[in-house]
């Protein structure tokens, strides 16, 4: 059962960052936060699982002789809100990891989020079971939220997940 709290999502971040740049390759990297993060209700141990996966896959899907992130979020009055985004997101806060990695085709948009759907080889990128995706989604699915992407090859990824306050809150 997930742990409903009011979480400092900047905590949550910090702590994914300090997890993630253990396992990081020693490629430089920049790290942007534009803003803080606002307060969630959710259950923290998962959703820094959510952004570990997501910024491991943002340093781990790129050939840039620098790795670019940015982490944030978007709110529904922010001019960058967007209609294109799926109904089940209107009028929530997006939160985001962007990177401008090896990006993905869209016609594969949807097989990234199966367990075990691997684009490439085991070996390359580092490796890894395909699982970290499914695991996002699962995840934020459990909150009551949706996560999807917007991507083009060779330019980068931008991964989106809400975390709707759950019911009775």
């Amino acid at each position: 059962a997930l742990q409903y709290e009011q979480i400092n999502l900047n905590d949550v971040l910090t702590e994914a960052l300090e997890m993630v740049d253990a396992r990081r390759s020693d490629r430089p990297a920049e790290i942007t936060i534009p803003r803080e993060l606002p307060m969630a209700r959710c259950d923290r141990i998962r959703v820094r699982e959510v952004f570990v996966n997501l910024l491991s896959n943002a340093f781990k899907y790129n050939d840039q002789p620098q790795t670019k992130v940015e982490i944030g979020f978007i709110a529904p009055v922010d001019p960058a809100a967007r209609t294109a985004w799926p109904a089940a997101a209107a009028g929530q806060i997006a939160y985001y990891v962007k990177d401008n990695g090896i990006g993905i085709q869209s016609r594969h948009f949807d097989q990234i989020f199966k367990m075990f759907k691997r684009l490439h080889g085991r070996d390359e990128f580092g490796g890894g079971t395909g699982a970290g995706l499914t695991i996002v989604k699962k995840l934020v699915e459990r909150h009551g939220g949706v996560v999807w992407i917007d991507s083009q090859p060779g330019q980068g990824s931008t991964f989106y997940f809400t975390l709707p306050a759950p019911s009775g809150s």
